[in-house]
Parts: C-alpha cells; sequence; structure tokens
C-alpha cells in the first residue's frame, strides 16, 4: 500500500488559553494623536528667562528680549506648547521696555557726563582790555601753535582764569639776581621770564600752580619751569591757596635755546584743554 503523507498537525491553542494578540485595528473615526511639538515653546521660554534678567542692561537687554518675542510669537502661531511661549512672550515684553527705559535712562547720563567734561575742559578767550577791533577779531580763531593769542588775552575754564602779562625772554641779569644760588645759563641758552596773574572761579579752592605753563619750542620741544630749578624773581607764581574770586599774579623762569623762537603753552586747570599765547 502507498505510504500516506504524514498529517499536519493542527496548531490549535488548548482550551482555555488567552488568545494571541494580533495588530492593531483602527477604530472608524477615530485618528491617533502626534506628540505637539514643543522646540520653539521651550526656545522662548529660556530666551525670555534671558531676557528678564538682562532687562535694565542698555541695548543688549533690549537685543535679547526682541529674539525672545519672535521665538514666543512663531511658537504660538505653530500652536506649540501654549503655557511655555506665551511665559517666554511675556519675560521677553517686559524685558524690551525696561530695556528701552534704561537705555533712554543711560544715554542722557552719558549726555550729561559728556557735556560736564566738555564745560570742564573748553577754553575761551577774550581779547586784551583796549584792543582794537582787528586784535578782537584776530583772538576768535586763535589759539593754536600756529596762530598763537597775543599776550594779554584772558583765557578762561570752567575754575579759571588766565592772562600772560609779560615776557622777558632775555632775562639772565634777572634771574641771577633772584637768587645767588641760581646757576648761569649754559651756553646756547638764556633765562626767560613770565609774568602771569591767575583768578579762581571754582566752587571749592584751588591752588594757582593748577593753572600749568610751559614754553614750547619752535621744533617741538616742551620746556617746563622744572627743567632749571631756577628760583624766578619775585613775586614767584604758583604757591598759595583761592577761594573763588581769588587772584595771584607771579613769576615764572624757564631756561630756554638762546633762538627764544617759541611760544607759551597755557592749561587754565588740570583738565583743561591746552592753548598757545605768543611770546612777543
Amino acid at each position: 500500500m502507498p505510504e500516506q503523507a504524514p498529517q499536519q498537525q493542527a496548531n490549535y491553542a488548548p482550551q482555555g488559553a488567552p488568545a494571541a494578540p494580533g495588530p492593531p485595528v483602527a477604530q472608524p473615526g477615530y485618528v491617533t494623536a502626534a506628540p505637539a511639538a514643543k522646540g520653539l515653546a521651550i526656545a522662548a521660554l529660556i530666551v525670555g528667562i534671558v531676557a528678564f534678567l538682562l532687562g535694565l542692561v542698555p541695548v543688549i537687554g533690549l537685543i535679547v528680549g526682541l529674539i525672545g518675542l519672535l521665538l514666543g510669537i512663531l511658537a504660538l502661531v505653530k500652536r506649540q506648547q501654549k503655557a511655555l511661549a506665551l511665559t517666554g512672550t511675556i519675560l521677553s515684553g517686559i524685558a524690551v521696555i525696561a530695556s528701552i527705559i534704561a537705555t533712554i535712562l543711560a544715554g542722557a547720563f552719558t549726555a550729561a557726563v559728556v557735556e560736564t567734561v566738555e564745560e570742564g575742559t573748553s577754553v575761551t578767550a577774550e581779547a586784551p582790555a583796549g584792543s582794537d577791533p582787528a586784535t578782537e577779531e584776530s583772538v576768535a580763531d586763535a589759539g593754536t601753535r600756529e596762530n598763537p593769542f597775543p599776550i594779554g588775552t584772558v583765557i578762561s575754564s570752567s575754575d579759571w582764569d588766565a592772562v600772560i602779562n609779560s615776557v622777558n625772554l632775555s632775562a639772565n641779569d634777572a634771574v641771577a639776581a633772584a637768587n645767588q644760588f641760581n646757576d648761569p645759563a649754559p651756553e646756547g641758552q638764556q633765562y626767560a621770564v613770565v609774568n602771569v596773574t591767575v583768578n579762581y572761579k571754582g566752587a571749592d579752592t584751588g591752588i594757582p600752580a593748577f593753572v600749568q605753563i610751559d614754553y614750547v619750542t619752535a621744533t617741538g620741544e616742551v620746556i617746563s619751569t622744572w627743567d632749571s630749578f631756577a628760583v624766578a624773581p619775585e613775586p614767584s607764581f604758583g604757591g598759595g591757596e583761592l577761594y573763588a574770586g581769588g587772584t595771584a599774579t607771579g613769576n615764572l623762569a624757564f631756561l630756554i635755546p638762546s633762538s627764544a623762537d617759541g611760544i607759551l603753552r597755557v592749561t587754565p586747570g588740570m583738565f583743561a584743554d591746552d592753548v598757545f599765547v605768543a611770546t612777543k
């Protein structure tokens, strides 16, 4: 008899055993929701917090706040996590407002400081009393090395008025007579004596030495009274203390080249601008 093929054993689960789970079956009319995106919302919140902390920083807080506002608005438009996006937007808005106010206040403060510094450093000049109109007009454009003020010009800063009254470019004898310990002028050099008057206008007290006067040669070298240590003829200039309205007049001695072709540099106050005065 021919062999019969072995019958395949049916794969039945034992009675009472739970059925194997099958693939999920979609229910009609039901759609599984995807997780909501929230990257922009989180970014808006983080930038909003940073902007809020920098809100009182001029300009920087404004820039960071605007970035946070942009991210927050984008997150809201894309319907991302509303709580995160809205919180970041509000914090960024507060930062923008605070930074705008801080920027305005900082600008006003800076402008006030600059104005105060300019007032303290600016120098004006007035022609000597009794000058002719031509001299008064020339003073308006003078004060540089190339075009110095004439002797007698009133040079003014916020705290001081200074006037070069006279300049003696050949003062060897006067310096020698002023003090027996003054060294004679070396060959190729000579003493010059400058007489100056200052008037103090500041709030507290001032010392005349705060008005600095130097001799500048034609080739640009700056000569101070300290370069020679010569004692100037009386009255000497620079000592004493002045209240507002106080005036001092005195002499300064300079050891200058015998060519005597320089000019004077006047600085009427420690932080004032420099101006130049002729010596002849």
